[in-house]
C-alpha cells in the first residue's frame, strides 16, 4: 500500500488564524495477532494559531479491512478517532495546564514549518482496533476438524465427541467410570 508517510503534512507556515486541511490516505497496519489489515481514512485536522501556539483538533473516520479472528472471511470495520493537539514553535518548555504531555510538542524556530500527523493519526487508529477483530459478534467460526464456514451453517463432521481432554469427566458424569 501507500508507504508515503509525509502524505498528512501540516504547513503551519500557512496558517494565519485559523485553517483546515485534510487528507486521504490507504495504508497497512499490523493487527494484534500478527495479521494485516488495510485501513482507508480520511483525516480533517482544524488547526487554530496563537502566535507562536497552534491548537489542533484533529478527526479521523474511514474503514478497515481485515480477516476475522473466527472464520477468516474477509470484512470492513468502521473506524473513528479523535484527538487534539498543540504544537508550539520555540525553546522547548512545560505543557500548559489545559494540555497534557502527550498531546504537547515543541518545534523549534530554526527547523521546519511543517508537521506530520500519519505516526499521531495511525497510533489513535490502533489504539481503537478491537483485540480480536470480528466480521460480527456472534461470529461462529470454523469448524475445528473439517473447516467448514459453521456461520453457514452445521459441518457434517463425524464424531462430534468434544474435546478428548475433557472424556474422564464426561465419563463420570455420565456414570460410567464406577471406581
Amino acid at each position: 500500500m501507500n508507504g508515503d508517510t509525509n502524505a498528512m503534512e501540516l504547513d503551519l507556515g500557512s496558517v494565519e488564524d485559523r485553517l483546515t486541511f485534510s487528507f486521504e490516505k490507504t495504508f497497512d497496519l499490523q493487527t494484534p495477532y500478527g495479521g494485516s489489515a488495510v485501513v482507508h481514512a480520511t483525516v480533517v485536522a482544524n488547526v487554530e494559531r496563537y502566535e507562536n501556539r497552534y491548537d489542533i483538533a484533529v478527526n479521523v473516520a474511514g474503514e478497515l479491512r481485515s480477516e476475522c479472528n473466527r472464520c477468516l472471511e474477509t470484512f470492513a470495520m468502521p473506524i473513528e478517532a479523535a484527538f487534539d493537539l498543540v504544537l508550539y514553535r520555540g525553546d522547548r518548555m512545560q505543557p500548559p495546564s489545559d494540555v497534557t504531555e502527550d498531546d504537547f510538542v515543541t518545534i523549534p524556530v530554526t527547523g521546519e514549518s511543517r508537521y506530520d500527523l500519519f505516526p499521531r493519526v495511525r497510533e489513535e487508529i490502533i489504539l481503537g482496533i478491537p483485540i480480536k477483530l470480528l466480521c460480527r459478534e456472534d461470529c461462529r467460526g470454523v469448524c475445528m476438524k473439517c473447516g467448514a464456514d459453521l456461520n453457514q451453517g452445521a459441518c457434517r463432521c463425524e464424531g462430534k465427541g468434544g474435546d478428548p481432554r475433557w472424556g474422564t469427566l464426561r465419563k463420570f458424569l455420565n456414570g460410567e467410570d464406577k471406581t
